[in-house]
């Protein structure tokens, strides 16, 4: 987790006083073109901000290019490097901020030019800019922003006889009891009620319940902090319900279809999934993600940056104009319907209700998603998603899983 202060972060941003939404500039060629490596195709919100942008005719074209997911972008944008073409622009996960920065050679904003850059970054919250921040580089905009919440279907909780008045601030004592008693009512009535563990994403819930035990998967410092009690106990708490039989852990496309399908009866995953959950209001009903008992809440978040990689001045300013209108009202309202939160200070509504739990855990701070340091870092995501899916398993028992995953983790990240 990395972590800066405020007054840190602005005392490396230019920005004039009374800086707010920086009108576009015409690059300095009037035919400047920047593609965009992106993880979303045409059909998606993000081509509806490029078009938008396109049709201010500012003289800079901008064409999305879809690359798949952040892993296969990445692998993309290495090979694009090592020949010398990197990519003019990339939406990159933050959890490869330090790959980007130190292996891609991501621009500082501010190393393009101050004062724009200053001006664009003055559009989001304090809080979340920290996040784009690696090496003291402030690499993009926090760009797409999302934190795990609980959904719940409340006709399956009614048919168990329990409230779906969810609290405000669950934890997992209380979340766990409940799925108890789902248990003991639905058992035999709805094979698919039990909530799904997805094993092929279980990186940043799992870091969730570490964290809301006051541990660290890597620590503020910079180092790797597994082999903690309190990462004991909150991996201890995180594969409870799992090798109690009340979870059930699956693969990601099986988790999806439970979810859209309406059959599970608690799912505690991304806030994202509120663009999709297919429950009307009177049957559907999120909250927080659940906290652990006797601990404060110290919740993640998911995402990605907009960032400029481009080495050529004429590109990386025209660049500069596609973030500026990025950063506008105008850009923020138009990506806000995919259903990430708002990071930004301009007034644009939610997407429904659903979204309420995750703003209110955005409001009460945020921490980034584990960003894997060292050249072989990249690897990290999926050596953490091994172990923790050992440890749901019970291949491994949890303080073993720890100690192996740390100690494999720590040859990656120090290479």
């Amino acid at each position: 987790m990395f972590e800066i202060s405020r007054r840190q972060f602005m005392a490396g941003v230019a920005v004039s006083a009374g800086a707010g939404v920086m009108k576009s500039a015409p690059a300095r060629s009037a035919d400047a073109a920047v593609e965009v490596s992106s993880p979303w195709g045409a059909d998606k919100p993000f081509q509806k901000v490029v078009d938008a942008f396109n049709a201010k005719k500012l003289g800079v074209t901008v064409t999305n290019r879809f690359d798949g997911d952040y892993e296969s972008a990445i692998a993309k944008a290495v090979a694009s490097t090592a020949a010398g073409r990197p990519p003019a622009m990339m939406i990159t996960g933050w959890k490869f901020g330090y790959f980007a920065r130190r292996t891609l050679g991501v621009r500082d904003l501010r190393d393009i030019d101050p004062a724009r850059a200053g001006a664009i970054l003055a559009n989001f919250r304090p809080s979340v800019l920290p996040l784009v921040t690696i090496d003291g580089a402030v690499i993009g905009l926090p760009w797409a922003m999302s934190t795990p919440i609980t959904f719940i279907n409340s006709s399956l909780w009614r048919e168990a006889g329990l409230d779906p008045a969810l609290p405000e601030n669950p934890d997992t004592q209380w979340l766990y009891e409940n799925a108890r008693k789902l248990d003991a009512a639905l058992k035999g009535k709805h094979p698919t009620y039990r909530s799904a563990l997805a094993l092929s994403n279980n990186e940043w819930t799992s870091q969730s319940f570490i964290q809301n035990a006051g541990g660290y998967i890597i620590d503020p410092d910079g180092k790797l902090a597994l082999d903690s009690p309190e990462a004991v106990i909150g991996m201890t708490e995180y594969c409870a319900p799992a090798h109690e039989g009340l979870w059930i852990p699956v693969s990601g496309k099986e988790q999806d279809a439970s979810f859209e399908s309406g059959a599970l009866a608690i799912c505690t995953t991304s806030s994202t999934r509120a663009a999709t959950f297919p429950f009307g209001h009177a049957k559907a009903v999120t909250a927080k993600f659940p906290g652990l008992a006797g601990h404060p809440r110290r919740l993640n978040s998911g995402g990605n940056f907009l960032a400029v990689y481009a080495r050529n001045k004429e590109q990386a300013e025209a660049s500069l104009a596609f973030l500026e209108f990025c950063a506008s009202k105008e850009g923020q309202s138009i990506w806000a319907a995919v259903g990430y939160l708002n990071t930004s200070l301009h007034d644009v509504p939610l997407i429904n209700d659903f979204m309420k739990p995750a703003a209110a855990q955005l409001a009460d701070g945020l921490t980034a998603e584990t960003i894997w340091p060292g050249k072989r870092g990249l690897e990290g995501q999926e050596v953490w998603r091994k172990w923790v899916s050992r440890m749901l398993l019970k291949e491994v028992t949890v303080p073993d899983g720890l100690k192996g995953a740390h100690q494999e983790l720590d040859v990656l990240i120090s290479g």
